[in-house]
C-alpha cells in the first residue's frame, strides 16, 4: 500500500520528481567517475613501478661529506643474506658528440646483466662488450644516432648496439637521456648501489645490517627504500582522489536540496489530503513512512542510473585525460560504484527527513481547514 501510494504521489508531479532524479543522476555520475578516473591514475602511475618495490638505493652520506660508494663496500652489500641481485653503478656527465651533433649527458657504467635486468631493448641487442654501449630513446632522438652508430664520449669511440625502450619515472637510473657504458670503461667511482631484496619482508632486516656493518663507526651511506616512497605515492593519489570528489559531491548535495524542496512543496499541496488521512486514523508513521518511501523511491532511481553512467563516464575520462583504462571493473573502482550508489540513496532520504517529519506531525483539523 505504501509503495502505491509513493508511486502515485511521484506521478503527480512527474517534471519536479524527473529534475530531482537528473540531479542524482549527475550527482552520482560525477563522484564515481571521478573515483574510478583517479583509482586508474594512480594505477597507471604505480605500475610503472611495480617491479621496484622490493628495491633499495645505497647513495654516499652527502651531509657527512661523502660523495662515492668504495668497493670495500659494495663487497659487504654483496655478502648481505637480503640480497638477492647488487648493481653499483657509476655516473658522471660528459659530453657526447654525434657528427656535427654534442649533448652533454648522463653516462652511467653498469653491469650488462643488470642492464638486460632492468631495461628492454627497443631496437637491437643490449651488449656493452667491446666498446658497445647503449642509449636512451630520448638522447637517441636528440643525437639523431641509430644501432651501429659510433659516438664519440671523452674522446673514446663507442659504437651503439641498442637504443633503449622509453622508460617512466624512475627513482634509481633514468635511462632516457643517458648512455650506458660498461664498469670497466667507465673511470668514475661508484655513486649508487641499487640493490633488489629476496622479498619486501627483508626491508628492515637489511637497513639493519647497512647499519651494523658499513655504517658501524661513521654514517658513510644512506639507504632509501623504494616501498616508503610509493606507499607515500599512493597515500598521495588516495588524498587527492578524495577532494576530487568531494567537489564533484556539491553535485550531489545540490540534488538533495532539490528533493528536500520537492517534498516540502509536496507536503503543501497534500496538506489537505494529509489532513483527511489523519482524521480517518493514519498514524503519524504512516505519513512518514509513505513521504520517506518517495524520497527513497528518487533517490534509488537516480542512483541506479548514475552508477551505471558513471562505469561509462570513469572510462571515458580516464580514456581521454590518460590515454587507457586498466581497472574500471577492479575491487576498487567497483567499491566507487556501490559507494557512489549508496551515498546518493542516503543524500535523498536524509533530503526527505525534515518534509517527512513536517507532514507526519500535521494537525488534522488545521489540515482539513487548510485552503
Amino acid at each position: 500500500m505504501y509503495l502505491q501510494l509513493a508511486i502515485r504521489n511521484l506521478g503527480r508531479t512527474k517534471v519536479r520528481s524527473a529534475l530531482a532524479i537528473v540531479g542524482i543522476i549527475i550527482g552520482v555520475t560525477a563522484i564515481t567517475s571521478i573515483g574510478i578516473f583517479g583509482e586508474n591514475l594512480k594505477h597507471i602511475v604505480l605500475e610503472s613501478f611495480g617491479d621496484i618495490a622490493n628495491e633499495v638505493i645505497i647513495l654516499p652520506n652527502f651531509k657527512e661529506g661523502y660523495k662515492i660508494i668504495d668497493e670495500k663496500t659494495i663487497e659487504i652489500v654483496k655478502k648481505s643474506p637480503y640480497s638477492s641481485q647488487v648493481i653499483p653503478v657509476k655516473t658522471s656527465s660528459e659530453e657526447i658528440r654525434f657528427r656535427d651533433k654534442k649533448r652533454i649527458a648522463t653516462v652511467y657504467g653498469m653491469d650488462e646483466r643488470a642492464v638486460m635486468t632492468l631495461f628492454e631493448a627497443e631496437n637491437g641487442t643490449i651488449s656493452l662488450k667491446a666498446g658497445r654501449c647503449v642509449i636512451g630513446n630520448v638522447l637517441a632522438d636528440a643525437l639523431g644516432v641509430k644501432v651501429g652508430s659510433k659516438i664519440s664520449v671523452d674522446n673514446h669511440i663507442y659504437r651503439i648496439s641498442a637504443i633503449l625502450k622509453k622508460e617512466g619515472a624512475r627513482f634509481d637510473i633514468t635511462p632516457n637521456s643517458a648512455l650506458i657504458i660498461s664498469e670497466k670503461a667507465h673511470k668514475s667511482n661508484y655513486t649508487m648501489v641499487i640493490v633488489k631484496l629476496k622479498n619486501l619482508d627483508e626491508i628492515e632486516p637489511f637497513k639493519d645490517f647497512i647499519e651494523k656493518t658499513v655504517n658501524l663507526k661513521k654514517e658513510k651511506v644512506d639507504v632509501i627504500e623504494m616501498k616508503r616512497i610509493l606507499d607515500r605515492i599512493n597515500k598521495a593519489f588516495n588524498q587527492v582522489n578524495l577532494f576530487l570528489m568531494a567537489i564533484a559531491g556539491i553535485s550531489l548535495l545540490v540534488a538533495g536540496v532539490s528533493i528536500l524542496n520537492i517534498m516540502l512543496m509536496s507536503t503543501i499541496e497534500r496538506t489537505k489530503e494529509i489532513g483527511v488521512m489523519r482524521a480517518i486514523g493514519a498514524q503519524k508513521t504512516t505519513i512518514l513512512k509513505i513521504f520517506l518511501l518517495e524520497a527513497l523511491m528518487l533517490g534509488v532511481g537516480g542512483s541506479i542510473v548514475g552508477s551505471l553512467l558513471s562505469i561509462a563516464g570513469g572510462y571515458l575520462i580516464t580514456k581521454l585525460i590518460i590515454g587507457r583504462a586498466v581497472s574500471i571493473f577492479s575491487i576498487t573502482t567497483l567499491f566507487y560504484i556501490f559507494g557512489g550508489f549508496f551515498f546518493g540513496i542516503i543524500t535523498s532520504v536524509l533530503s526527505g527527513l525534515y518534509p517527512a517529519w513536517k507532514a507526519s506531525n500535521l494537525e488534522p483539523i488545521e489540515a482539513l481547514r487548510y485552503e
